[in-house]
């Protein structure tokens, strides 16, 4: 993790792995969560979800990779940064001062974000159960990754068949890498979304007076001053309506995704509908959020309320196909206009209506 940019992407990934790791645990679990079991669930998961949803196909879904924890957390680490990088380069402009205290509060800046991305990044390592890790660029191939020591836990601590909650985690990433291979508009949306987000937040913050923040850096506790940078001012450079149209457009077509996952991972297989209520009803218990890259980007945001909106978008699709069925919830997949809108995650039947209107 070496190149330009102030942050400490080195110190990022040191603080990440062992923050994630606790010691004396190994960083990989084998038998029930091992890589040939993982390879098996997501190939069965395949043919499963593209029989159900009519989307895609199963040859094209990447093979399934049990990792540990560090490398999960290398991997969210390379993502973050990926999508960082506007900001990035807008904060390293915008923190300059002349001579040694300049260098000084850059180096001090750098390390700062570095810890404070390893801290997210590193504490979702320790909850994340599999994540579909694909680039917003074509530079590399996706991956489907399963968090071997945290599906061990987890089933452990909810109980029930390991090979059951394995093949159940597996048909959600299974159906995201299915989503993004059927639909190519999906990723440019979201990255240009995303995009327009961190170029209006870096646009808001180039306004502010990040000199003052450069001097405040070497006079102060660097790791707050920035944490107090990401969550006050960046919080308020988002904070104009268009940005706030802009990001509940895009919350609205992330809770589309994930919970269009969610609704596939439950009703893909019908022999197993008593089995995955169960493990439903469990899961949801144990998490309050979650967790994974999205967490810990919206963590270092101070977003983590809206995070939470994820629970309506399976709502959403349950709402959908229990009125009408599978191929009307599939023209979420149209395009960016039959994606719903915010209003429309809480009234299903104002997307259907209005769907039905432009497909006819």
């Amino acid at each position: 993790m070496t190149g330009p940019g102030i942050v400490d992407w080195r110190l990022a990934e040191r603080v990440g792995v062992a923050l994630a790791r606790e010691p004396g645990e190994p960083d990989r679990a084998a038998g029930a969560f091992g890589p040939d079991r993982v390879e098996s669930a997501c190939a069965e998961a395949a043919a499963q979800v593209t029989a159900y949803t009519g989307l895609g196909q199963a040859r094209s879904v990447p093979r399934g990779e049990a990792v540990g924890r560090s490398e999960w957390v290398r991997s969210a680490l390379g993502s973050l940064r990926e999508i960082s990088a506007g900001l990035e380069r807008r904060l390293e402009a915008g923190l300059q001062l002349p001579g040694p205290l300049g260098t000084v509060a850059r180096s001090l800046a750098g390390a700062a974000a570095g810890a404070e991305a390893g801290g997210a990044v590193g504490l979702a390592g320790r909850r994340v159960l599999g994540q579909f890790d694909f680039s917003f660029s074509s530079s590399r191939s996706p991956r489907l990754l399963f968090v071997s020591p945290n599906l061990f836990a987890a089933q452990r601590e909810i109980g029930g068949d390991p090979r059951a909650f394995l093949d159940w985690i597996a048909t959600h990433e299974v159906t995201h890498a299915i989503q993004f291979e059927a639909t190519p508009w999906l990723r440019d949306h979201l990255r240009g979304e995303l995009d327009g987000l961190i170029d209006s937040a870096a646009e808001g913050l180039s306004g502010r007076d990040l000199a003052s923040v450069a001097r405040k850096l070497v006079t102060t506790d660097p790791r707050r001053t920035l944490r107090g940078l990401l969550r006050g001012e960046l919080a308020a450079a988002l904070a104009g309506p268009a940005q706030r149209e802009r990001l509940d457009r895009l919350q609205a077509a992330m809770s589309t995704v994930e919970g269009y996952a969610e609704h596939v991972m439950d009703a893909a297989d019908p022999s197993r509908t008593g089995e995955r209520d169960r493990l439903r009803a469990l899961i949801d218990e144990r998490r309050q959020s979650r967790g994974g890259l999205g967490e810990a980007i919206a963590r270092l945001l101070g977003l983590e309320l809206k995070l939470r909106q994820y629970r309506l978008g399976k709502a959403f699709c349950d709402a959908v196909v229990a009125d009408t069925d599978i191929a009307t919830l599939n023209r979420v997949w149209d395009g960016p206009a039959s994606l719903p809108t915010p209003a429309e995650l809480t009234n299903p039947a104002a997307w259907v209506h209005r769907t039905a209107v432009v497909a006819a």
